[in-house]
């Protein structure tokens, strides 16, 4: 089927969606996005919703699949469902193009849902600027940009939350006092997302707040405390998550288990190793897959395979 082909049934077919012909899609050249651009607005709003999420989950599992262009596209697109899904769906993609979009979408956007998403992705931009990989002037747009919302007058607490998650890799004095006043908030997602930021941050001075949290009486507390412990790798943070291991909460015990895969050591790989006798499949999975990564980490070339 052709990419014109394609186009018109979904403009025009009342059936569900074949998604089969998606490769129609992928990696679209100038003319041919013209012509996408020509049928899209005749496709109903369902359906390109539908579309759009479908894309997404492709890209995902199937890297030689690329719907850039299309994503891209849609970033403008008159229904806010779709705009999200589009931002949602180039959290890969680290195309510096799209920092001025983003920065027009958490500016400007109606909707908060949208606004969100573009404070996500735009704190993905901010760390590869952390990291030497973006120009630095690219960062510091970002920076300003993300501190304007959470010192202004932004009413949702969502876009302020994600605002506040993408702030963190910039680990400012401003940005640790943001973090501070927000983990003091009777909010819990305002308190969560302040947990999630210390992890960000990669700063060890969070380390005893995050292991205060790790007992906490509400699980989504421990769950992102446990979450930060990961992400901050400090190996003080092992006997707190071998503790949640036994945790009430499952979703607690499995972000235990990451954080323990992601720091590592010998206390830590134990632990790992007799979640595997776990009865429950979910925890021998995780447990197993976290090994895995540990192997690869401290044998990334193969050299103690057994022969």
């Amino acid at each position: 089927m052709s990419l014109e082909q394609y186009l018109q049934e979904l403009a025009h077919s009342e059936g569900p969606i074949v998604y089969v012909d998606l490769m129609e899609l992928s990696g679209l050249v100038d003319e041919e996005l013209e012509e996408f651009r020509r049928w899209w607005p005749d496709i109903p709003d369902d359906k390109r919703r539908a579309l759009l999420e479908r894309l997404t989950a492709v890209a995902e599992d199937n890297a030689e699949m690329d719907f850039t262009s299309i994503l891209s596209y849609c970033l403008e697109d008159e229904d806010h469902m779709v705009r999200e899904r589009a931002v949602i769906g180039l959290w890969e993609c680290d195309d510096r193009n799209l920092v001025a979009p983003l920065i027009t979408l958490l500016k400007s956007d109606p909707s908060e849902q949208v606004r969100a998403a573009a404070a996500t992705v735009l704190g993905k931009f901010g760390v590869l600027a952390q990291d030497g990989k973006l120009l630095s002037r690219y960062g510091e747009r970002i920076k300003e940009l993300l501190l304007e919302v959470l010192e202004g007058d932004e009413p949702s607490i969502d876009v302020r939350r994600k605002s506040l998650e993408a702030a963190a890799c910039f680990n400012t004095q401003r940005i640790s006092e943001l973090i501070s006043e927000a983990y003091d908030s009777t909010d819990l997602s305002i308190r969560t997302s302040a947990l999630y930021a210390m992890g960000k941050t990669c700063d060890p001075d969070w380390l005893s707040t995050l292991l205060e949290a790790t007992d906490d009486v509400d699980p989504a507390i421990r769950y992102e405390a446990a979450s930060a412990c990961g992400e901050l790798g400090e190996e003080d943070a092992v006997p707190h998550l071998i503790a949640l291991l036994q945790d009430e909460d499952l979703q607690v015990q499995l972000s235990s288990i990451s954080a323990l895969g992601l720091i590592g050591g010998y206390m830590a790989k134990r632990a790992l190793q007799q979640c595997v006798g776990f009865d429950d499949d979910l925890i021998q999975e995780a447990a197993t897959s976290a090994l895995e990564a540990l192997e690869v980490e401290e044998d990334p070339q193969g050299f103690n395979v057994q022969g």
